[in-house]
């Protein structure tokens, strides 16, 4: 009930391109949790049980819209269970995915005494070996139709899935089962990837650890190798450079939303590289597969990435071939970590026109080194580097009618700054969330990238506890008119000319 859309799209998408790295029937484990506690369940000891059955999808058109008849084998769901201490009345079972898809069972569907008949987690369909879906929930009616009736009477309206406001059975299908969680509050899971050593010996000499991913206190580290075996997509994604020229190639990797795992859409994701740059991406866009998956490529065109822009890359694949900006697809990717909430925060700039920038096109600005403006500020005897733009840059949205077009997000033409306005000493006026203020003329600004609004410092995205998302800064070079004072501006929120 709790998937988005863009997740569904996700798995859609997976099924459809080529994957490597399946695992052997015989190994298929899940992991069962209940009170925090958690068991590692291997399938293969289990009894095989089969049947055959066909899902009823949405009814749209007055057509009933059943699906083909497969034959499933698989174990028992109710065998699992009751093999680890069974179910209460009141309890619920869920069946959660490794993209975080998951499926709640009412223990008497659990116990297989409502019309969705036996549930199990099929390791096969048809007889078809390494089975990319498996283990894949599956429901096995008595008279081998699974309606969208035996699902509104077995799970009750809440629990049943809908496309749209249409129930449709399709819908209950978990591929790639990863664990059972008893009463399952949604909250993220453990991830069930075993962690690597620093280097792991291999026929072919040391295969070291390329990623750490971190949720909260668990840090879990992959090698090439590792990252092979998990869901691989290989697909094409096309990126614009900082110099206007589109890149396009086939790239293999691992789903980022597979490598964080199940966690709040609202979560913010943060890739760091091995040379200290780092980007912030709000799980929900990375969730979102309408365009392309986004994933950790470690092989373009068929052959390992170099160290720049490899070992590791981000970028967005699919079978339309996704455009993307390169301010996006961070490269030589070391860490992934899973933090708060994205916030969205926004810049405000007032002149002769309004315009406010959100965090996306802020980020994707200070993403692309071709607006990125970088100062060294010295304060209280400590030295740090600040990444920004220019604030030159930015007020040449307001101080007239000419700037970029709006869907260009952060873009710059010289002829856009004003100088003629400048040169009459107006006053840009910079102020903080809580109403502080500090005043600098134009034409002290003027074509000068000493002067930055920040979103970085020494490499890292603010604090936004202590500094806010964004900090006016200048450069410890500047040298200020006689009697002028200007402070750094932290929590910076609006920025208005006074003309």
């Amino acid at each position: 009930m709790r998937r988005s859309i863009g997740m569904a799209v996700a798995m859609a998408a997976m099924v459809c391109w080529a994957r490597v790295g399946a695992m052997a029937q015989d190994a298929l484990t899940v992991t069962y949790l209940r009170d925090g506690e958690s068991t590692q369940v291997r399938l293969a000891d289990y009894a095989q049980v089969s049947g055959s059955v066909a899902y009823q999808g949405p009814v749209m058109d007055g057509s009933e819209n059943w699906k083909s008849v497969h034959t499933y084998t698989g174990v028992s769901l109710r065998a699992v269970v009751d093999a680890l201490g069974g179910l209460a009345a009141e309890d619920t079972l869920s069946v959660v995915a490794i993209d975080g898809w998951y499926k709640t069972l009412p223990s008497s569907v659990v116990d297989e005494s409502s019309p969705a008949g036996p549930a199990i987690l099929a390791t096969a369909v048809d007889d078809e070996a390494d089975w990319e879906n498996a283990p894949m929930l599956v429901f096995l009616p008595e008279d081998e139709g699974f309606s969208n009736d035996d699902m509104l009477s077995a799970f009750g309206p809440e629990l049943s899935h809908y496309f749209g406001e249409s129930p449709s059975t399709t819908g209950m299908m978990v591929k790639a089962v990863s664990y059972l969680v008893v009463n399952y509050d949604g909250a993220p899971l453990p991830l069930p990837f075993p962690l690597s050593e620093p280097a792991v010996e291999t026929s072919e000499g040391p295969d070291v650890v390329l990623l750490t991913v971190e949720r909260g206190e668990t840090r879990t580290g992959y090698t090439r190798s590792d990252l092979q075996t998990l869901d691989v997509i290989t697909a094409p994604g096309t990126f614009t450079n900082s110099a206007g020229v589109d890149y396009t190639a086939t790239y293999t990797g691992v789903p980022l939303m597979t490598l964080v795992g199940n966690i709040p859409l609202d979560s913010t994701i943060r890739v760091s590289a091995s040379d200290g740059y780092s980007m912030n991406y709000a799980a929900e866009m990375i969730a979102d597969a309408t365009e392309g998956t986004w994933v950790v490529a470690f092989e373009e065109n068929g052959e390992p990435m170099p160290f720049d822009p490899g070992p590791l890359r981000i970028v967005q694949v699919g079978e339309d071939n996704p455009h993307f900006t390169s301010s996006l697809s961070a490269k030589m990717v070391s860490t992934i970590e899973v933090l708060g909430t994205y916030e969205e925060y926004s810049l405000l700039l007032t002149g002769a026109a309004e315009r406010v920038f959100a965090r996306g096109e802020l980020e994707a600005g200070i993403g692309c080194p071709c607006h990125t403006a970088n100062v060294t500020v010295t304060s209280k005897g400590e030295t740090h580097t600040y990444a920004g733009l220019p604030l030159w840059r930015l007020v040449a949205y307001v101080d007239d009618g000419i700037f970029p077009a709006l869907e260009d997000g952060i873009h710059y033409n010289d002829e856009d700054f004003n100088d003629a306005l400048a040169a009459t000493e107006y006053t840009i006026v910079l102020t903080a969330s809580d109403g502080y203020t500090q005043s600098v003329p134009a034409n002290q600004i003027a074509w000068d990238d000493r002067f930055v609004v920040a979103f970085k410092m020494d490499g890292v995205f603010l604090d936004p506890a202590s500094s806010g998302y964004m900090r006016f800064v200048y450069d410890d070079s500047v040298e200020l008119p006689e009697g002028m004072r200007l402070r750094s501006v932290k929590f910076l929120e609006s920025i208005t000319l006074e003309l």
